[in-house]
C-alpha cells in the first residue's frame, strides 16, 4: 500500500467516523428584525394573438410580499405557509431563497430590487407599490399631478403610476 492510498483510506475512515454537524450558518435563523421580503412581478391581461396587427406588451405588476416565518414544532424546521403550501428557506451561494425567489433582510433592498426588474421591463420607476388601494385617493393625486393644468411641480411619473394603478384595479373588478 502507498503512502497515498494510506492516506486515502485514513480521510475515508475519519469521514465515516464523524459526519460534520450543521453550523449556525447552514441552519436558517430568522433573524432579530423578525419579516423577510420577497418580491413579486406578475402580468396583467398577458394574451398573447399571434394574428394581431396591434400587439400591446404585458402590463407588469410589482408588489413586495411580507414573510413572517413560524417553527414547525414537528420538524423543528422554520416554514411560511404561501398559501398553498408550506415553504423552508433553502441556502444559496448569494444568501437564503424560498422556492425560486430571493429573501431580502429589509424592505428597502426588495424595493431596489423590484427598481431594477421596473426598468429591466421598461416601465417608470415609481414606487406603485406604495401608492393607496383607495380609488378616490388616487383621482386626487391624479388630478393633483395632471399635467396639462401647466402644473409645474407636476410629477408625470406618479400620475402615469396612478392611470396604471387605476386601470389595474378597474381590470381587477371586472
Amino acid at each position: 500500500m502507498t503512502n497515498a492510498q494510506r492516506r486515502a483510506a485514513a480521510r475515508m475512515a475519519a469521514m465515516n467516523d464523524s459526519k460534520p454537524l450543521p453550523t449556525s450558518s447552514s441552519t436558517f435563523c430568522p433573524h432579530e428584525a423578525g419579516a423577510y421580503y420577497l418580491t413579486a412581478v406578475g402580468t396583467v391581461g398577458n394574451t398573447i394573438n399571434l394574428f394581431s396587427k396591434d400587439f400591446k406588451p404585458p402590463v407588469h405588476t410589482y408588489d413586495i410580499i411580507t414573510v413572517n416565518f413560524d417553527l414547525d414544532p414537528e420538524t423543528g424546521r422554520w416554514i411560511w405557509f404561501d398559501g398553498k403550501e408550506n415553504q423552508s428557506p433553502r441556502k444559496n451561494q448569494d444568501g437564503w431563497r424560498l422556492g425560486s425567489q430571493k429573501l431580502y433582510d429589509t424592505r428597502e433592498s426588495a424595493e431596489a430590487e423590484l427598481q431594477r426588474e421596473m426598468v429591466k421591463n421598461g416601465d417608470r420607476v415609481t414606487k406603485v407599490h406604495d401608492l393607496p388601494d383607495d380609488a378616490t385617493a388616487l383621482k386626487k393625486i391624479r388630478s393633483a399631478h395632471h399635467p396639462d393644468r401647466n402644473n409645474p411641480e407636476a410629477d408625470h411619473d406618479l400620475y402615469q403610476a396612478v392611470i396604471e394603478k387605476l386601470d389595474r384595479m378597474r381590470t381587477a373588478t371586472q
